[in-house]
């Protein structure tokens, strides 16, 4: 099945642009339904992706953290 679509009720494939072309017909106060149960169902592989890409901050003690937090607010680094 290709990546861009998927089985609609009867066996049909609906694609992305279908879809959209669908969601577009329901009021704004339904669109929002719609996207926050997509955001709900999808927030575990959405979590998973980002997490992948940030940097593992096991290693940092707090006083590393917190001399980074006063190099960005008050724009100079201090020595721990």
């Amino acid at each position: 099945m290709d990546a861009l679509s998927n089985e609609f009720s009867g066996g049909k494939k609906i694609g992305i642009k279908e879809f959209l072309l669908l969601f577009n017909q329901f009021s704004k106060e339904e669109q929002i339904q719609i996207a926050e149960k997509i955001s709900l169902q999808t927030f575990a592989d959405r979590w998973a992706l980002l997490d992948e890409e940030l940097p593992d901050t096991d290693e940092l003690s707090e006083e590393e953290i917190m001399a980074e937090v006063k190099a960005v607010r008050y724009g100079e680094k201090e020595k721990v």
